[in-house]
């Protein structure tokens, strides 16, 4: 149990990072998607029922905004004015609409859309609201179309009145990107609300991809205040859905903390030699292993030289009768590799219990060193294992067969037939007289 003390800290510092930021997520679905500035013409041009016309069409479509959009209100007759500052909601603006009254005698339409663009800086929409016909004016259409590109602001215009100048309406909208919705009283609202929400989406990925070249806009077309800048609004079940899925996710790892732990784990017996403690050897699954082949534990360390016997390997197979009764005789187990090189006297070597026996080609890093070509730099090594030995293949390029069959681990039985290369050995078993 005092495993999973770190991981449960772990838990609950992530449940407490969720809970943090949670109402951060929630602000930031709130972030408003963009700012609309609807401009109303106010000029004596228009008649009271025009007027009325213009109303109803403006409430249509700001009932099909979404409600955290930032709106501004302007008109402009003799003079542009700004009724409702940007950010106003939509609830404000459809309050002040029935306010505004035909005043004037001019229609100073460019010089209003050049006060509008200013106080939307980054990106933003005006809804235009009018009959085209400018008088008076200090400025141009290409003076509009140059801050508008400039701010990336688009114009939609709705054509107002008996007299429209259709022509100068669509030469605004062509110029900044815009579409011109319809006339007053015949738009179609839904339709228009997407036409205005995809226009805002437009903008505002224009001004992302312009962010590297940074441009300073001109002195005298300097924001009065800070813009809200265009967002893609959240939708509203995205955020309850992301805070249900962390919290499955940190039920699962709770459920697996507290897992039962498997039975069948292997127990240590006795006491572990000092070279129990290395590293477990890797077996390659994907190998092919017949079935005596074993998975070994940790490696013991190499043993330096090879201690090769003087004797006649055959002198330990029998065991000499004694007559003598009272006498025991006392037997020592031992583990020979015998080696059989083609044209070369058959060696023998004993292994040791507490060390590995290393083959190959390399010098310093094997027990054994030969030089055929047939064997890799490291080729196999022999390892105590359960009371006995076992043989291990160093992924050696032309792999190690025990009795003819190629294996990776295996556990050796005395006879057993080792081939590496061009190069046969023999494991075997004896008992040796001590006494």
């Amino acid at each position: 149990m005092r495993g999973r003390k770190p991981y449960r800290s772990t838990l609950f510092g992530l449940l407490i990072l969720v809970a943090a930021l949670f109402p951060a997520f929630l602000q930031a679905a709130d972030i408003s998607p963009g700012t609309v500035v609807v401009a109303v013409d106010s000029s004596r041009s228009l008649s009271p029922g025009d007027m009325k016309g213009m109303w109803d069409t403006v409430h249509g479509i700001l009932d099909h905004m979404p409600a955290k959009m930032a709106f501004g209100l302007m008109a402009f007759g003799d003079e542009p004015q700004w009724i409702l500052e940007p950010p106003a909601t939509a609830a404000q603006i459809s309050e002040a609409l029935p306010q505004i009254r035909p005043v004037g005698n001019f229609t100073l339409l460019n010089d209003a859309l050049i006060m509008a663009a200013r106080r939307i800086p980054e990106s933003g929409i005006i809804l235009l609201l009018t009959d085209g016909r400018d008088e008076n004016s200090a400025t141009t259409v290409e003076d509009v179309a140059g801050i508008c590109r400039r701010n990336h602001v688009r114009i939609f215009p709705i054509e107002v009145g008996r007299r429209v100048d259709g022509k100068a309406l669509r030469r605004l909208a062509l110029l900044s990107e815009g579409s011109v919705l319809g006339r007053a009283g015949r738009v179609e609202a839904a339709e228009a609300a997407d036409s205005i929400l995809q226009g805002l989406g437009e903008a505002a990925g224009e001004v992302e991809a312009s962010r590297p070249e940074v441009q300073a806009p001109p002195a005298t077309e300097l924001p009065a205040a800070t813009p809200v800048p265009p967002q893609v609004e959240t939708p509203s079940w995205l955020l309850p859905l992301l805070l249900l899925l962390l919290l499955a996710i940190c039920a699962v790892f709770l459920l697996l903390l507290r897992r039962p732990k498997a039975s069948g784990s292997p127990t240590p017996i006795g006491e572990r030699k000092e070279w129990e403690t290395d590293p477990v050897l890797r077996i390659d699954e994907a190998a092919p292993a017949p079935d005596p082949e074993v998975r070994l534990g940790p490696t013991p360390p190499m043993e330096k030289e090879a201690d090769e016997l003087r004797l006649d390997p055959s002198a330990y197979e029998r065991l000499p009768f004694s007559g003598d009764l009272d006498r025991t005789t006392v037997l020592d187990e031992q583990h020979i590799l015998s080696l059989r090189e083609e044209g070369k006297t058959s060696r023998s070597f004993r292994l040791r219990e507490d060390r590995a026996f290393a083959v190959g080609r390399a010098p310093g890093v094997n027990t054994l060193v030969l030089q055929s070509k047939a064997l890799s730099t490291q080729h196999f090594k022999i390892v105590p294992h359960d009371g006995g030995f076992a043989i291990v293949d160093l992924e050696s390029t032309n792999g190690t067969l025990v009795n003819g069959r190629r294996i990776r681990a295996h556990h050796l039985n005395s006879g057993d037939v080792i081939q590496a290369g061009d190069i046969e050995f023999e494991y075997k078993r004896m008992l040796q007289s001590l006494s």
